[in-house]
């Protein structure tokens, strides 16, 4: 590594320590939404890892929000869902896959969902590869998150969404595509 190149790095570093350290904040905005949280917090860390950081007004707006966030349907690959995945998922919160893609179970379907702030919800997606390695959004709804649906598959012409230990948890939601 160029010596000049490290030696002004580490300048502009040193630089905005006294402003991050003395930066709070106290909303984050979602969506175009600006949502109060429970606290000011020093860094994202501090927030991310409060299991209280949002006062219950803001989880009911957050849930409300997500629940009618619109949500593509069709992507060139996985990288294109991943950013929509991203653009819905709330900051500090997570996204998981099944990654079931290839999988045994039913190769061309895959579970993903989104967690909604409160820890009762999230919104999942079950995703179908479609010819052509694109993939095609199949069911999009919001269930409890316990017991936590971590697969799907077809089961007589019909989508079964189950839980890890292969509990049938529904063959419906509303919403499908």
């Amino acid at each position: 590594m160029n010596i000049r190149y490290y030696l002004f790095a580490s300048a502009l570093f040193v630089q905005s320590l006294p402003a991050y350290g003395t930066e709070r904040f106290a909303t984050v905005d979602y969506l175009g939404v600006r949502i109060p949280l429970a606290r000011a917090y020093h860094d994202f860390d501090e927030y991310k890892d409060d299991p209280h950081n949002l006062p219950q007004q803001s989880i009911r707006r957050v849930e409300s929000i997500m629940r009618s966030a619109p949500f593509a349907s069709d992507f060139a690959d996985t990288d294109a869902l991943s950013h929509e995945l991203e653009r819905i998922q709330f900051p500090g919160y997570a996204t998981f896959y099944a990654n079931q893609l290839g999988a045994k179970l039913d190769p061309s379907l895959e579970l993903v969902y989104v967690e909604i702030p409160g820890g009762k919800l999230n919104r999942y997606f079950a995703i179908e590869r479609v010819s052509g390695g694109g993939l095609r959004v199949i069911a999009d709804f919001v269930a409890p998150a316990v017991p936590e649906i971590t697969r799907v598959h077809r089961k007589n012409g019909a989508l079964s969404f189950e839980s890890s230990q292969g509990k049938v948890i529904s063959t419906q939601f509303g919403k499908t595509r």
